[in-house]
C-alpha cells in the first residue's frame, strides 16, 4: 500500500470529511472520538497485523508517527 492509498483508506475508515496528510494530528480532527480510536486500532490490525494499544495512540502526534509505528517498510 502506498502512503497516499493509506491516507485515503484511513480517511474512509474514519468517515472523515477532512483530507489527511502526514502532518495531520488525528486527535485534533473535529470528528475524533473514542469510536474513531477503536476503528483506527481495528483498521491497523486488519490491514497490517500490528496491534496498537490505546496508549500508543496517546503518544502519536501525527499520521506520520502512526505510519512509523506500523512500520514504514510496509508502505511502497
Amino acid at each position: 500500500m502506498t502512503k497516499q492509498e493509506f491516507l485515503l483508506r484511513l480517511q474512509e475508515e474514519l468517515e472523515l470529511d477532512e483530507t489527511l496528510d502526514g502532518g495531520t494530528n488525528l486527535k485534533d480532527l473535529e470528528d475524533w472520538d473514542s469510536m474513531c480510536a477503536m476503528v483506527l486500532i481495528g483498521f491497523v490490525s486488519n490491514e497490517f497485523e500490528v496491534n496498537l494499544k490505546p496508549d500508543d495512540l496517546k503518544e502519536m502526534t501525527s499520521v506520520d508517527s502512526l505510519m512509523q509505528r506500523i512500520g514504514l517498510e510496509k508502505f511502497d
